[in-house]
């Protein structure tokens, strides 16, 4: 068997965590990013890589209103691209995949769930996790689908929430926490519980789909609420009363799949992942 692992979006959140902890463990690592070419459409000239963690996604939803095409051709083609660089080499894959569920039915949400896309992010998601399914079925590539409820931590783009909060809690000159909607609550998982998980994967053949969060959730404020016990002075949340559309104002994932096949556990509480960050942040001396 190849022993090599391609990650591509390596150069991104995830990704850069991802490929650190694969190469700490004694993997052969080659790493893809945008400096290579686009994920759609370019060659993907890799020797002897028998499993590839397929990372390279447009991952932000209000950007995928706006420019819907870019979101299908990197997350549909681009899927499609490393699914036939996955056949040619007969390796495995892992397909980080997204919030697939839409608004739910119930709490928690299990992988069995109903599938419903909100915005072109989540539908391009849903369409990537079709496609790789079918070149299982039909040519044997084996997949791993991996669906990330709010994943955090640091090195994150600051336009997500946890960031954003972070960033507007450390700066000198805002007395209050802006945030576009208050109402949300979300299901959080720190970015080293996720690449634990994700590391379980490597080189599997099993395929299966697998939900990855804490299995509790937390609103904005109580967010605000625990990153304020982190910093001398505390500041308040208020919300710009922007929601986005179609919003989910509740989510909680069904880990029990990942529990029971991996024998996987978050470890990380989220005052713990927001201290964690909130140091990244104040090392690094920029925004996250």
């Amino acid at each position: 068997m190849n022993e090599g692992v391609l990650v591509t979006g390596a150069d991104g959140f995830i990704g850069t965590h991802l490929v650190r902890a694969l190469r700490a463990a004694g993997h052969k690592v080659f790493a893809h990013s945008r400096r290579h070419g686009d994920i759609a459409h370019c060659a993907l000239d890799f020797a002897e890589v028998g499993h590839v963690f397929h990372l390279a996604a447009r991952t932000f939803v209000p950007e995928s209103w706006s420019v819907p095409l870019a979101f299908y051709e990197v997350n549909v083609l681009g899927t499609v691209n490393v699914l036939e660089f996955c056949r040619r080499g007969n390796a495995s894959m892992t397909l980080m995949s997204s919030y697939v569920y839409g608004r739910p039915a119930r709490l928690p949400i299990g992988e069995a769930d109903p599938l419903e896309a909100f915005n072109p992010y989540s539908h391009s998601k849903i369409l990537a996790e079709e496609t790789s399914r079918y070149y299982e079925r039909q040519f044997g590539v084996p997949v791993t689908i991996m669906r990330p409820f709010n994943i955090y931590g640091p090195g994150q783009d600051r336009r997500f929430l946890i960031p954003a909060i972070l960033t507007q809690l450390i700066e000198t000159d805002t007395s209050a926490i802006v945030v576009a909607d208050l109402r949300p609550r979300r299901d959080y998982l720190f970015i080293s519980d996720l690449i634990e998980l994700l590391m379980r994967t490597v080189f599997r053949r099993e395929g299966g789909i697998f939900n990855a969060g804490s299995g509790s959730s937390w609103g904005v404020e109580e967010v605000v609420a625990i990153a304020n016990q982190l910093v001398p002075t505390p500041k308040s949340a208020r919300s710009e009363g922007d929601p986005r559309r179609d919003e989910v104002l509740n989510v909680v994932a069904d880990i029990s799949r990942a529990q029971h096949e991996f024998r996987w556990e978050p470890k990380v509480s989220l005052h713990g992942g927001l201290r964690e960050t909130l140091v990244w942040m104040q090392a690094s001396q920029q925004p996250a």
